[in-house]
């Protein structure tokens, strides 16, 4: 400032020349400093190695060993919520279609992944924003046939995808329950990836959630009246089922049917909700797909519904013919337990609107 006061006053050139070249150090250094910040927020990553490739654990900032790189894919699929950095992790690839199509998405990306980037939760959604809306949230407690409903709707070519991990990281009761005072920033963060997710599908999908998203359906309502699905099934065939592939102890295989059903009560009264049951997908699949497309509001064809049967839905997953060992025990247990008097009246008003569905 001094020295442009003399400048002015005494109009030296050498004083002229000083301040011209500060002023020019001074506008170079902020372009590098904003230059350095948009760096610093954006992190690029080579995947050198996958863990768990090959479980059916949640989504975790941990799954990939990486390397910081400067190259990228084409196309960024959301893949998981890194909370402890307040950051979002997705996934470069080139196919979106493989992904809807895959029986997990979040196991396709884990096994496909070669580069992912790195974004804070302030500079979230990375795609620019669309008018599409938010996906409808197919719930279910699992081993209910979602993942072959969700291969009938993209084999009738209706946008749809199976399990995007992220929606299952907010609903765990860690996020839920520990981390309370941080729930509304990482909730905004998973809508901020829906709406990417949206973007990169070029349509709002069906979403078919993991059986732990039913306990918390709330988190999936951002309007009011939006379009869900509930899947249920009977709960003799059901236990036997969740039982055999996962051997789930009778409390654990009871709460979870429970939440299920909570879950459907919440979503009639809170949303536009379309009951399925497995059974009816079972006795009469055509019936079945033309009622879900009558609520999307498109047409699913019986060529779609043949294709998709034809293919078993969990083909390549490690859920394919699993068998946990002493997993009848477990199941009859957890028969024992649902009929027990304590259970009946606890579930009479849960399993009341069932009745008439």
């Amino acid at each position: 400032m001094l020295k442009a006061v003399m400048a002015l006053r005494f109009e030296t050139k050498k004083y002229k020349i000083g301040v011209m070249k500060q002023g020019m150090l001074r506008a170079t250094m902020m372009v590098t400093a904003r230059k350095m910040d948009e760096m610093r927020f954006l992190e690029q990553h080579v995947v050198l190695r996958t863990r768990n490739a090959h479980r059916i654990s949640i989504v975790s900032p941990s799954d990939f060993v990486t390397a910081r790189s400067r190259e990228t894919g084409e196309l960024a699929l959301p893949y998981c919520l890194d909370v402890v950095r307040r950051r979002a992790l997705y996934v470069c690839a080139t196919d979106a279609e493989a992904a809807q199509s895959a029986a997990f998405y979040y196991l396709h990306l884990r096994q496909t992944a070669q580069h992912i980037v790195s974004v804070p939760f302030e500079h979230l959604p990375v795609l620019p924003r669309s008018s599409y809306g938010d996906p409808v949230f197919l719930f279910s407690p699992g081993r209910v046939g979602s993942t072959l409903v969700s291969r009938v709707l993209a084999e009738a070519g209706i946008a749809s995808v199976s399990e995007p991990d992220f929606y299952t990281q907010v609903a765990h009761p860690l996020c839920q329950v520990a981390l309370r005072p941080f729930r509304r920033s990482i909730e905004a963060a998973m809508w901020s990836l829906s709406d990417d997710l949206c973007t990169a599908l070029g349509a709002a999908p069906v979403v078919k959630l993991r059986a732990e998203c039913a306990a918390y359906p709330e988190l999936f309502l951002r309007r009011p009246k939006a379009k869900t699905i509930v899947l249920l099934r009977d709960f003799e065939s059901w236990s036997r089922s969740t039982a055999q592939v996962f051997g789930a102890h009778p409390g654990k295989a009871v709460r979870k049917y429970l939440a299920a059903l909570r879950c459907y009560e919440i979503l009639r009264q809170r949303s536009d909700c379309h009951l399925m049951r497995y059974e009816d997908w079972l006795h009469d699949p055509n019936a079945a797909a033309t009622a879900l497309g009558v609520f999307l509001g498109v047409t699913i064809g019986p060529e779609a519904v043949q294709r998709a049967f034809g293919r078993h839905s969990q083909a390549g997953t490690p859920l394919i013919r699993r068998q946990k060992p002493g997993w009848e025990a477990k199941w009859r247990g957890a028969l024992v337990l649902w009929n027990s008097p304590r259970l009946v009246s606890a579930r009479a008003g849960l399993d009341g609107p069932l009745a008439g569905a």
